[in-house]
């Protein structure tokens, strides 16, 4: 890595620059990286498992079940033992989530700002040891923001967002798979709102990567300026400058905030408009489950337990929404670097 390049062109593969970062950071911290991808996935899957035990136990509780509980055809309670056991997975279930959600976030922490540190040292051993004629053709504030405002969407987007990404991913697919053990047919008519999301995923992330790009610029602009004015703020009092500045660096503010904007608002849209399609499906799935209730084809508690399930999905898919526009953030800022 030398000193940071200006013009990143987006069409660039992907395959290159991912192979780079991990050779050169991730590579660096596999055990740390693996284990937060394990926990990440435990956590998910456990989730969907807490979900699936409302089933037998919301049946119990309204006397709709008798006998021995089995649990996605694998796991058989007796009956004798229903009562204490189901409380008691529950309790074990969240606790081992629990931990694993800790320890998920201790990792990805201590991961992600490891990984700011070596960019941060491999960007200022790229600008020392450059050479005079290339350090003089940069202004000094391309430097300043790749070290404090590149580095850091990097690390966003390749720790804790391919984590919570991996987590979300899932969970979602678990909560799917579990979904269709309890009916079918109603997962089908979920799986129709895919389409849909996806369209809105590619829409906000084309938009986030253009805000991104915008902001990177301008924070650039803004560095510039702030350290000409630092530099030369005994001349601007000399020649009274200072309102003409004021305004200059008032402008570059506003420009970066209208970039600055549209990224937050992409990533803020984002989760609501799959919240559109989320909904619309649960009240195609509550239409098909009260036809299916009162054929007698699905009882209280598995019906209870998909709606949970269906509610999770829908949580996960917003979240997996919102954490595609800080990937795609992320990669711009790396082919910025790179």
């Amino acid at each position: 890595m030398t000193v940071p390049t200006h013009h990143a062109d987006a069409r660039e593969p992907l395959r290159p620059l991912l192979a780079r970062i991990w050779r050169e950071y991730l590579s660096r911290h596999k055990p740390a990286f693996f284990t937060s991808m394990l926990l990440a996935g435990v956590s998910g899957g456990l989730t969907a498992l807490l979900l699936k035990f409302l089933e037998p136990a919301i049946d119990l509780l309204f006397g709709q079940h008798q006998g021995p509980v089995t649990i996605w055809k694998t796991v058989t309670i007796p009956a004798d033992k229903v009562l204490i056991a189901i409380p008691l997975f529950i309790i074990v279930v969240a606790v081992i989530r629990s931990l694993s959600m800790a320890g998920q976030a201790a990792l990805v922490n201590r991961l992600g700002h490891g990984i700011v540190g070596d960019i941060q040292k491999q960007l200022f051993s790229g600008m020392i040891r450059a050479d005079l004629s290339r350090l003089r053709s940069q202004h000094s504030g391309t430097f300043v923001s790749s070290v404090l405002f590149d580095a850091n969407l990097v690390r966003e987007a390749f720790t804790s967002g391919v984590v919570n990404y991996t987590q979300n991913a899932l969970m979602l697919l678990g909560v799917i798979i579990a979904m269709g053990f309890i009916d079918l047919p109603l997962t089908l008519i979920v799986l129709l709102g895919v389409p849909v999301v996806s369209w809105i995923i590619r829409r906000f992330g084309k938009k986030s990567r253009k805000a991104a790009r915008g902001a990177m610029v301008e924070t650039e602009a803004l560095s510039s300026a702030l350290m000409e004015n630092l530099d030369g703020v005994r001349v601007i009092k000399i020649e009274n400058r200072e309102a003409a500045e004021e305004a200059r660096v008032s402008t570059v503010i506003d420009r970066r905030q209208r970039h600055v904007i549209k990224g937050a608002d992409s990533r803020a849209f984002s989760g609501p408009a799959s919240d559109i399609v989320a909904y619309a499906v649960v009240a195609a799935v509550m239409a098909y489950a009260g036809w299916s209730a009162s054929q007698g084809q699905m009882t209280v508690g598995a019906f209870a337990s998909f709606i949970g399930m269906l509610l999770l999905a829908g949580q996960a898919l917003r979240q997996v929404t919102n954490l595609t526009t800080v990937l795609s953030e992320g990669f711009t800022a790396a082919r910025r670097l790179f």
